[in-house]
């Protein structure tokens, strides 16, 4: 297995260091920033974590950042010293911020100054002292983050070794309420790694040129990011959603390949009026995950990416690792029911599908996925019953996702097992509602869930975005 000599997730973006420094790492607003110059960002992130903050292994620190250079620097400097990261939805309230920086017990919180009033509120409910890193400014009751990096050390620090130690705690809100910890190890991380960069193509052919929109703080961003830089890539940072500049960065710095996220994203991208301006024949490869494809995005990323195949996996933070698929247009063509799969189980991990007593169903027959993989969490971070409920005695992770296995060993998503509606004594699947309404040219986008019912005991409901100016009726829907 590619990495599995590593025991710390930063030895292969060190490798990529070492092997060429000059290299060009990443792209952002304009600037390309080498290997060797991020590196040493890095390391002065990482004395200032040591030195200036007194962080030590397993010591957990938080950051709250968009897209931008600062979020890997921190992160791999905190896997250098061992110690534990804990990435924040910038889209989350203070209250959430507070709750979450009390659950992972972070006593660093590394922020930008966009953020500053956010956090002083969020400031409020920490339950002990929390040092707080402006980055991009300043802010009250931080220190700004450059100010303190200028007299940092840059010579590389002692690398912390153990693949069993805690890399990060990933907070997943999932449909159970409070949010979820998934406590993530150095051997998992580089697991997923190998796994990842196997399906999408990095492992096969390095040095790619990846654009990536999703944020960089969830784990399909963070996976993506690992990657590129494990593989001696280039990463192009895209901060927010912009069709325009999007399309202008693929053309200009010649991507190769491309993660947008949801899968609408990709619609509102070819929907743009001046698409057809850009040379989009660098991509090869165009990824899609964490929501269902459709078959007008599939037609439209294939008619705007003429040399690139469709990418669209299934996974979770909890999983790491999860399932792929490679979406051709052969496959479009002869309107193959491939289509509406999530895959087979990528490189190092096993899925199969049970009944509620934990019994293998027969194929075709739906049922919950369970995951097995050195990839997968090492539970919920201090929530020790809910880690007992979600894995088995023999060591599958019980996924939540009900799903059903063909013939030929590919899965297909039908629901979240708790967005199962039962009605009339029947049991509709969300998802599947969601898929058919999704084909309808005038509907954009829709939510599908269910609402009590005097007769049914639960009714079917939907809420539905039309297209922009496409009229659409209740009676149609």
């Amino acid at each position: 297995m590619e990495f599995a000599e590593y025991d710390n997730v930063a030895e292969p973006f060190l490798a990529s260091v070492r092997a060429d420094p000059a290299a060009c790492a990443m792209v952002y607003e304009g600037k390309r920033i080498t290997y060797g110059q991020m590196n040493e960002r890095v390391n002065r992130f990482a004395h200032l974590l040591a030195d200036e903050a007194g962080v030590r292994a397993g010591d957990r620190v938080a950051y709250l950042l968009p897209n931008c250079p600062e979020l890997m620097e921190v992160y791999y400097a905190a896997q250098k010293i061992g110690a534990v990261t804990v990435p924040l939805n910038f889209k989350l309230i203070a209250r959430e911020v507070g709750f979450l920086v009390n659950a992972s017990g972070a006593d660093t919180l590394v922020f930008a100054v966009q953020f500053a009033d956010l956090v002083a509120e969020a400031a409020r409910d920490f339950e002990r002292p929390v040092r707080q890193y402006c980055v991009g400014g300043e802010a009250a009751g931080a220190v700004e983050v450059e100010a303190v990096l200028a007299r940092s050390a840059s010579d590389e620090p002692p690398l912390f070794h153990d693949a069993a130690a805690l890399t990060r705690i990933q907070y997943t809100g999932g449909s159970t309420g409070l949010p979820k910890g998934a406590a993530r190890t150095h051997r998992a991380d580089l697991v997923e790694l190998a796994s990842v960069t196997a399906s999408n193509g990095m492992a096969q052919q390095p040095g790619c040129i990846a654009l990536v929109q999703c944020p960089l703080e969830h784990h399909g961003g963070h996976s993506w990011f690992t990657s590129i830089f494990a593989t001696r890539g280039t990463l192009v940072i895209c901060s927010a959603f912009n069709a325009e500049r999007i399309l202008h960065d693929i053309a200009a710095y010649r991507a190769t390949h491309m993660i947008l996220l949801p899968p609408t994203t990709y619609e509102r991208l070819t929907r743009c009026p001046v698409i057809d301006q850009y040379d989009l024949s660098s991509v090869r490869l165009v990824q899609s995950a964490a929501g269902a494809t459709t078959r007008a995005m599939i037609e439209g990323v294939f008619a705007c990416f003429p040399n690139a195949d469709l990418n669209y996996g299934w996974g979770q933070s909890e999983s790491g690792t999860g399932t792929s698929l490679r979406l051709t247009r052969a496959m479009l063509a002869s309107d193959s029911p491939l289509l509406g799969s999530i895959g087979r189980p990528m490189p190092y991990a096993q899925l199969k599908v049970v009944d509620d007593e934990g019994r293998e169903v027969p194929v075709g027959q739906v049922g919950e996925a369970l995951i097995k993989a050195e990839a997968v969490m090492a539970g919920y971070y201090g929530q020790p019953e809910l880690t007992a409920e979600v894995f088995t005695e023999d060591g599958w992770l019980r996924t939540g996702d009900m799903m059903a296995q063909d013939e030929e060993g590919y899965f297909f998503m039908r629901s979240r097992k708790k967005d199962m509606v039962k009605s009339g004594g029947e049991n509709v699947f969300v998802a599947e509602v969601e898929g058919v309404l999704r084909e309808h040219p005038a509907i954009d986008d829709c939510l599908v869930f269910g609402t009590s019912d005097p007769v049914m005991g639960e009714a079917v409901a939907a809420v539905v975005q039309p297209v922009p100016g496409a009229v659409l009726t209740a009676a149609e829907v």
